[in-house]
């Protein structure tokens, strides 16, 4: 009996997964590093976070089910790999936030940023700076 060889890709830049905190911390493990073996992230998780590898097996699972995780086989192990780039998750998280916090309007954000937060003249300059660079979407 052949076990099924599973194509190893490249991080795809566009697709966006969403993914829970703890997901993260086993994502941010892999964007690091990659592959790993599932046995590797346990330990890694097992020292930084004290999870059982319980756990972070159920994670990996999910993360492989929502298509953030690539698996290839290699003896009786799996390698994990990131199938979806680092910035693509934060662009959704970053979209979630901003439509939970602030109904998707950045405005809001941006005035609480500046209102709750010491912002320095440096802080003002580089915003403004950001702000010229933008080109509208309309």
């Amino acid at each position: 009996m052949s076990k099924k060889h599973v194509q190893k890709s490249a991080p795809r830049a566009q697709a966006s997964v969403a993914i829970t905190e703890a997901e993260w911390d086993i994502m941010e493990l892999l964007w690091e590093k990659s592959p790993r073996t599932s046995q590797e992230i346990v330990a890694l998780l097992e020292e930084g976070r004290g999870w059982k590898r319980a756990t972070v097996v159920t994670l990996l699972s999910r993360l492989t089910a929502k298509g953030a995780l690539d698996t290839e086989p290699q003896g009786n192990r799996f390698l994990y790999s990131p199938a979806v780039e680092r910035s693509a998750c934060v662009a959704e998280e970053t979209r979630s936030f901003l439509e939970r916090m602030f109904g998707g309007a950045l405005q809001p954000l941006v005035a609480h940023v500046a209102e709750h937060h010491s912002l320095t003249k440096k802080d003002i300059a580089e915003l403004k700076a950001l702000l010229d660079q933008i080109k509208p979407n309309s």
